[in-house]
């Protein structure tokens, strides 16, 4: 039987085990420790008190943001060109060649972990 373990797990995974093989042991502990510490709840979403803290971001994104309430959910987008992004159908788009842009960014390894992480969960939408 093949468990899927909830985002957030992957992802914390991800970030303390970057070089090393994850075994299904890991997953485990990982899930068990963030139920513990109040991260997440037993079906994996972000409790309220670690949204509140800020242990995990929400990237919802409403329809019909202002560019600056964009900008505050995806703060690494301060240090892009305004003019990549526009208003279709409610949500902030960018062009084919901008994503590839963005995906070169984040493959180059000069970005930290959050920045990479804003522009994941953006293109993870498109």
């Amino acid at each position: 039987m093949n468990i899927i373990y909830p985002p957030l797990v992957e992802e914390s995974l991800s970030y303390h085990f970057s070089d090393n093989k994850i075994v299904l042991e890991d997953k485990v502990l990982m899930y068990q420790s963030m139920i513990e510490a109040g991260v997440i709840d037993e079906q994996g979403f972000p409790t309220k008190e670690a949204l509140e803290k800020g242990w995990v971001k929400d990237f919802y994104e409403k329809e019909q943001l202002s560019f600056d309430d964009f900008l505050a959910l995806y703060p690494i987008f301060k240090s892009y060109d305004k003019r990549n992004f526009h208003l279709i159908d409610g949500f902030w788009e960018i062009s084919h060649s901008f994503k590839e842009t963005l995906i070169k960014d984040i493959q180059s390894e000069k970005m930290g972990y959050d920045d990479i992480l804003q522009i994941t969960e953006y293109l993870s939408e498109r």
